[in-house]
This record gives C-alpha cells, sequence and structure tokens, in this order.
C-alpha cells in the first residue's frame, strides 16, 4: 500500500508539471503571417472570445466589412488607465462635479488628497478614481466638458494570456488537490499521511495565491483607474494655437495683470505685516532716542575734559595800573 501511494503522488506531481508546462508552450492567437490558428495556455482562441479564422480573414482582407482585427476578440482582458491634468478658475465647484459625474457612472474615488485652504492663491488636488471599464469614455468626456484638460495619456494591458494561465494552474491545483484528498483517506501510517498533507498544504497555499491574482485582475478589469490632477490657476492655458496678434495681445493683457497682481501683492502685504511694521518703528525710534542722548552726553564730557586741560590767560586789572614816573635826570641820559 506505501509504494502504492508513493508511485501515486510521484505520477500526479508528473502529471501537474505536465499540465503547467504543456499549458506554457499551447499558443493561443492567431498567427496573421501565414494565416495559420496557434494556439497557446492549454485553451482554444475562441474560449476567451478569439475566432482564430475571422482574425486571418481580417488579416487577409477577405473579412466582411463590419469585422475588422479588433472587434474579433470580444472578451480579451484589458486593463485601461487614464490620467488626466486639468485646470479650472473655479476650484470647488469642479470638484463637485466630479464627484458627481463620479457618483452617476457607478464608480467610486479609491484616494483622493486635496488643498482646502480657501485663502490660498492656487490649490490643488489628486485622485485616484476607479469606473466601470465600459463607462470610461463618457467618463472622461464629462470631465473634459467642465474643465481645462492640459494633460492627457491613455494605456490598455492586455493581461489576456496571463489571465488564462492562470486560470490553467488553477484548475490543475485544484484537480490535485482533490486527488490528494482521496490519497489522504487512503493512507495507513503517519508518514503517508504527513507527507500528503504537507503536500496539500503547498497545494492550497498556491491555489489561494493564484486565485488572488485572479480577483486582482477581474477588478482591474472590471473598472478602469483614472488619475486626475486638479489644479486652480486664475487664467486657463490656451490649448489651441493662437496667431500672431492674439499671441501679442495676450502678452501686452499678461504684462498688465502682473503688474497689477505686483501691486496688489505688494499693498496686500503691507496691510498684513502692518502690526509688525508698527513694533519695528517703535524700537527703532526707541533706540534713535537713546543714541542721540549718549552722543549728546559724550560731546558735554569731552568739552569738559578739553576745558580743563586748556591753559588760563591771564587776568587783566581795571583799569590797567600805569608805570611809575621816572626821575629827569633819567630822561635826560635817555636821550643822550
Amino acid at each position: 500500500m506505501k509504494k502504492t501511494i508513493a508511485i501515486a503522488l510521484s505520477v500526479l506531481f508528473l502529471l501537474t508539471a505536465l499540465v503547467g508546462c504543456g499549458a506554457a508552450r499551447e499558443p493561443a492567437y492567431a498567427d496573421e503571417d501565414n494565416g495559420a490558428a496557434v494556439y497557446e495556455y492549454g485553451r482554444m482562441p475562441e474560449d476567451f472570445g478569439y475566432d482564430a479564422e475571422l482574425a486571418v480573414e481580417a488579416a487577409n482582407g477577405t473579412a466582411p466589412a463590419d469585422v475588422s482585427p479588433v472587434s474579433v476578440a470580444t472578451n480579451r482582458k484589458l486593463i485601461r488607465t487614464v490620467s488626466l491634468g486639468v485646470e479650472t478658475e473655479e476650484y470647488d465647484v469642479l470638484l463637485n462635479g466630479i464627484a458627481e459625474r463620479i457618483s452617476l457612472c457607478g464608480g467610486y474615488v479609491e484616494n483622493m488628497s486635496a488643498d482646502t485652504r480657501y485663502s490660498s492663491d492656487s490649490r490643488y488636488a489628486t485622485l485616484t478614481v476607479r469606473v466601470p471599464a465600459d463607462r470610461l469614455d463618457e467618463f472622461v468626456t464629462a470631465v473634459s466638458g467642465i474643465s481645462n484638460v492640459v494633460q492627457r495619456s491613455e494605456n490598455t494591458e492586455d493581461v489576456t494570456l496571463s489571465y488564462v494561465d492562470l486560470e490553467s494552474h488553477t484548475a490543475a491545483l485544484r484537480t490535485e488537490q482533490e486527488r490528494l484528498i482521496e490519497l489522504l483517506e487512503q493512507a495507513e501510517n503517519v508518514s503517508e499521511i504527513l507527507e500528503i498533507e504537507d503536500r496539500l498544504a503547498y497545494v492550497r497555499y498556491e491555489l489561494e495565491y493564484m486565485q488572488s491574482q485572479l480577483r486582482t485582475y477581474d477588478n482591474l478589469v472590471e473598472y478602469a483607474t483614472v488619475t486626475l490632477s486638479v489644479s486652480e490657476v486664475t487664467k486657463l492655458t490656451p490649448t489651441v494655437e493662437k496667431g500672431f496678434w492674439e499671441k501679442i495681445g495676450d502678452g501686452f493683457n499678461d504684462s498688465l495683470n502682473g503688474v497689477w497682481e505686483g501691486l496688489k501683492s505688494f499693498f496686500s502685504f503691507l496691510i498684513i505685516a502692518l502690526p509688525y511694521l508698527v513694533v519695528i518703528a517703535v524700537f527703532a525710534g526707541i533706540a534713535v532716542v537713546i543714541i542721540v542722548l549718549c552722543v549728546k552726553k559724550s560731546r558735554k564730557r569731552a568739552a569738559k575734559r578739553t576745558a580743563r586741560t586748556m591753559p588760563q590767560p591771564p587776568v587783566m586789572q581795571y583799569p590797567p595800573v600805569q608805570p611809575p614816573a621816572m626821575p629827569a635826570d633819567s630822561e635826560q641820559k635817555n636821550r643822550e
């Protein structure tokens, strides 16, 4: 019995590996170069909405007029993402309009970061929106109609083959899980039970992981992702090429607006900073008075020191004293 279970486990592991490898080697698309239908990932193209014969006919130009290489794949797994950069002069009105259109389309906001300061001159918001894939174009058109779109990018990722590959591996793991449960019921000793349970735990882990991946793909395919960057501006950016004179007129108006905005900003700054300017002026006046008083006082002290060090002139008597009279013989001698 032990050998039988070991052989069964070995065969089961081998079959699982072969199923996985076979699913990775079998193509599932139409080779339009040589007109041959090729199959991949263990499924016929018809299993996920791809008609190989119509694809070959469309490539050769022999398909009906209403058939194209794109329309033959009606059930492909496509993940669509759109990025929009928009401007508005009415920030709050635009955000309310976007929220209304998200609700009408049956979508939801996955993430949002917005500036709600009313005193800010330029507010902005970033939103990650999820809308049903079949209403993505309707939502983008609605947002473009209520805002000025300055940036737009779209991306479509085809994950059909990866999705089918995950489904194939999931089916193989389910088959292996069922077989392991049957072997577990037939096991007779502890070593066999432990070996089967160890493998069963691994299979269940892989199965849960792949099912989680499939659910993630389903969500991304069913709901498209739109990234919105909203900016508040005083003047919308032109999206149409203007003529020479229009450019000159707009440039002149922009210059006038710049001067006016500069004056408003200057006077706004003065009014806002007026309390600080008053306090600074008071302290500056006190400092000037103190400096002037100190200068005057120092000058007086210097004048006093200078007066003390200078020599004093002789004091003249009033009336002046007359010199004594000389004798007559002395005058005669002086004359001689």
